[in-house]
């Protein structure tokens, strides 16, 4: 008996949805355990046998949801004709995938390479789905399987030449190779944020889809062809430097060490050592997850942990379903003081329910934790709510303790609001001391990007914002009175801009210390406006002086809550052409955007922004009538002087594009050659 190409496996699969969804053509990847060729027109022997057993068989894990949720989609879900629009956004033009991985590959460059870069690397992480080129019904720009791209700027010991080179890769993640090794799938994993958040997806629909991905997760272990998926992150939002690692992070998971510069996954990294390291440096005590069936909840660590640039602390927190909901950990460097001992799942009393909590504040004595009123509760979902919902009708709250001390946290309470991102966090010393110890400091202060509602969350997934109000990301301050034992107050909050800003970056060298100058993403359009029809364009770098703010603030003492400093608009300060001007603004040539900038400070800096920003930048014109990249479609990384925020020094042509993401890392020439050793890396085959 010969397998026809009718009756190969996946053509057989494809037989069994009424709906004829297409489904990827898996046969020339290799699965992560082992590589099957299709069987094509060959004769039906026991191998063959047994890919048709093995696909039937797990197809009944996802095909009745695939099938069930196709039939639903057709009358019973409300999804606007505006959302079908904005997922087809995040498909097209530089928002879609690359599918190329480059090994080192050298780069054109035009302009000046500053010799502070010689050595180092940019590194910008973002997520990439690896799921074939079919649109889904649900995207987010959260979603996607963590990519990671690098500029290294390699020298030469004999003739000090700079030569960069351009690497991208998948990080390997348990989910990343847990779907390569599932043919079948016609969706990832992984439901996307935008099924979490969507207001008008049906109960019904959300707990179809949340069974799958539980069922496809059992399923990983019990098929001997599928990769097990132990941790749920796909690691694709940030990377950060830590005790001689370099990790990636997500907040469903534990950080993933990667090695630079050629960006190859090592392992997963569990607060003191990370898997695939070399046994002399190998630590069987973990800080982040535990054991039992729902231990990798205790795995979800906030994608933005923090390290003191003075003491090498690792500062990071874990926030999850399960009751006290979060955790605080804080983890020394390898070769620190014996008595600078670890803070391992330390619970932060006082939160009540789940909650989204992406950043935290971190000054050179406290920390702050970021209670706000977006819940990340299953048990939404008996309420007739998205398990992501933003609860107008409740606080926010900021949760203030000294950095080893969550037990004696003080919450100071305020109207809602939704902060993704904060930007520089200090102590401030008490009036007659000059000294910063805890017990010395009258207040906390902080500088966040700041939303008065929860329309973001939707606009990144392309749904319908549920609140009417605009709302866009502005650079807020904060101070919180410490001095009071009696009442937790906060004297000061208000914006110091009205202008949208995003994505903060500061000096490395100044965090915890109350940085000057901020820098971050901005746009003439409102970033998460309606204008675009997209989720986030950036086409404005801003550099703010919020020193200069902050005292202009503290004098005229803008309404509470409500008031701003600054009042003028983009276009005002665009058209400024005062050289002392607090907020000065790098605007991108008509038609390109840019990406979140990274900061390098010149050697013998003079000042705190003497250095120049990495940016990722994309040309649209590139882009076809239709608004698709093709694979000649490339993105430049430019070199801009921070100092007066418009000459561009350097710029290197990278050999594709590099899709709209989020965070990156600066790695000097010491960090990378002070990487630690490790016994091998991940791969597709053998793990």
């Amino acid at each position: 008996m010969e397998l026809s190409k009718a009756h190969h496996p996946l053509q057989l699969i494809s037989s069994l949805d009424p709906a004829a969804i297409p489904i990827r053509d898996v046969t020339s990847r290799p699965t992560s355990r082992s590589a099957r060729p299709p069987a094509g027109d060959a004769e039906l022997s026991s191998k063959a046998l047994e890919d048709v057993w093995l696909i039937h068989t797990t197809a009944l894990v996802d095909f009745p949801a695939q099938i069930w949720l196709r039939a639903k989609q057709g009358h019973t879900e409300k999804v606007s004709a505006d959302h079908d629009r904005g997922t087809q956004d995040l498909h097209n033009g530089n928002f879609a995938p690359v599918h190329r991985q480059f090994r080192l590959t050298a780069c054109s460059y035009s302009g000046i390479l500053p010799v502070e870069l010689h050595g180092g690397q940019y590194v910008r992480n973002g997520g990439n789905p690896s799921f074939g080129n079919q649109p889904l019904e649900d995207v987010h720009m959260f979603d996607g399987d963590g990519m990671l791209s690098g500029i290294w700027f390699r020298t030469t010991n004999q003739t000090k030449k700079v030569d960069p080179c351009f690497v991208n890769r998948y990080i390997l993640t348990d989910l990343y190779l847990g779907a390569k090794s599932m043919p079948y799938l016609r969706a990832p994993i992984l439901p996307s944020i935008a099924t979490l958040a969507h207001p008008l997806r049906s109960t019904i629909s959300t707990f179809f889809r949340l069974c799958r991905f539980l069922a496809l997760i059992a399923w990983s272990f019990i098929s001997p062809d599928a990769h097990p998926v132990r941790k749920v992150s796909v690691a694709n939002t940030a990377i950060l430097y830590h005790d001689k690692r370099a990790l990636a992070t997500c907040q469903t998971g534990p950080p993933m060490r990667v090695q630079l510069p050629g960006l190859d996954t090592i392992g997963w990294f569990n607060g003191h050592s990370a898997v695939n390291e070399k046994k002399s440096y190998a630590v069987e005590q973990d800080a982040f997850g535990c054991n039992g069936p729902l231990g990798f909840l205790r795995d979800w660590t906030t994608a933005h942990p923090h390290v003191d640039p003075a003491t090498g602390d690792l500062i990071s927190f874990q926030a999850s379903f399960l009751p006290p909901f979060v955790w605080y950990t804080l983890i020394p460097r390898s070769d620190a003081s014996q008595t600078r001992s670890s803070v391992l799942y330390a619970p932060v009393p006082g939160v009540s329910i789940p909650k989204l909590m992406h950043d935290f504040g971190v000054s050179q004595h406290h920390t702050v934790i970021l209670d706000l009123p977006v819940t990340l509760d299953p048990m939404n979902m008996l309420r007739g709510r998205p398990i992501i919902h933003y609860d107008r009708d409740s606080p926010s709250r900021f949760g203030i303790f000294p950095r080893r001390h969550p037990e004696q946290v003080r919450w100071f309470q305020t109207d809602p609001c939704y902060i993704f991102h904060t930007a520089t966090t200090w102590d401030e010393p008490a009036v007659s001391s000059s000294n910063s110890h805890n017990s010395n400091i009258q207040a906390v202060s902080m500088v966040v990007c700041r939303y008065t509602n929860g329309n973001m969350l939707h606009s990144m997934g392309a749904i319908e914002p549920t609140n009417a109000e605009l709302s866009d990301s502005k650079l807020y301050y904060y101070r919180f009175l410490l001095s009071d034992q009696h009442q937790n107050v906060i004297t000061h909050q208000w914006a110091l801009s009205t202008i949208p800003i995003e994505m903060p970056v500061i000096s490395a060298a100044v965090q915890g210390k109350g940085a000057r100058f901020v820098y971050g993403c901005s746009s003439r359009d409102a970033i998460f406006g309606a204008k675009t029809g997209e989720p986030m364009k950036v086409d404005c770098l801003v550099k703010v002086d919020i020193h200069t703010l902050i005292k202009r603030g503290v004098k005229e003492s803008p309404r509470p809550i409500e008031g701003c400093v600054d009042t003028r608009s983009m276009e005002e300060v665009l058209s400024s052409q005062d050289a002392e001007d607090p907020i000065q603004i790098f605007q991108a040539p008509v038609g390109w955007y840019a990406q979140e900038p990274q900061f390098v400070p010149r050697n013998d800096a003079r000042s705190e922004d003497d250095g120049y920003l990495l940016t990722l930048m994309f040309d649209e014109s590139q882009l076809d009538a239709n608004g698709q990249a093709d694979e000649n479609s490339k993105s430049e990384l430019w070199i801009i002087d921070a100092r007066d925020m418009t000459s561009v020094v350097g710029k290197v042509t990278l050999p594709q594009r590099v899709p709209y993401g989020f965070h990156g890392h600066w790695f000097s020439q010491e960090q990378i050659e002070a990487q630690r050793p490790y016994a091998r890396v991940r791969t597709e085959m053998t793990e």
